[in-house]
């Protein structure tokens, strides 16, 4: 017995697998083709969220102190992150060997402004307005909260902050 129904169709012709996707669509187009849009090969800058290394990561992120537009990608924020955290034990071993806490005080309130601000610009890359940033002084759930916009993808692609 011949059905004229073929659950999955071979080659090239009317209903091949090349010129169709999944169930009869037309293939998957991820990105524009001549649109305008944003194109995955183009290179981003620092604060259009695109990827950094260490060492640009903190220079960058300290030539950027004060600035709370644009975006952070997760590279940026967790490789200076990694730096301040680095910066903290340090500190902590000489403050404690030397018996001065001022130093560490002051290198902390410092590095506290610097990490709000690349913290919005992180916020940005997800989409997020930077008053997302108070939700983490809400005690372990606002951290918590924090913690996964951090580790999320940025939005590919332009959105609402660049």
């Amino acid at each position: 017995m011949s059905s004229p129904y073929s659950p999955y169709p071979q080659g090239d012709g009317p209903q091949g697998g090349d010129q169709y996707g999944g169930y009869g669509q037309p293939p998957y187009q991820p990105y524009p083709q001549g649109g305008g849009g944003w194109e995955p090969g183009t290179q981003q800058g620092y604060l259009q969220g695109g990827p950094v290394g260490f060492g640009e990561a903190i220079s960058l992120g300290l030539k950027n102190a004060f600035t709370f537009n644009g975006r952070a990608s997760r590279s940026a924020f967790w490789w200076f992150t990694l730096f301040v955290f680095i910066i903290a034990v340090v500190l902590d071993i000489i403050g404690t060997a030397a018996k001065v806490s001022a130093l560490s005080i002051v290198v902390e309130i410092v590095v506290a402004v610097i990490t709000i601000a690349l913290q919005v610009r992180r916020l940005h890359d997800t989409n997020r307005s930077g008053f997302w940033w108070f939700i983490g002084l809400i005690p372990i759930v606002g951290g918590i909260v924090l913690l996964v916009f951090d580790c999320l993808p940025g939005t590919p692609g332009p959105n609402r902050f660049g």
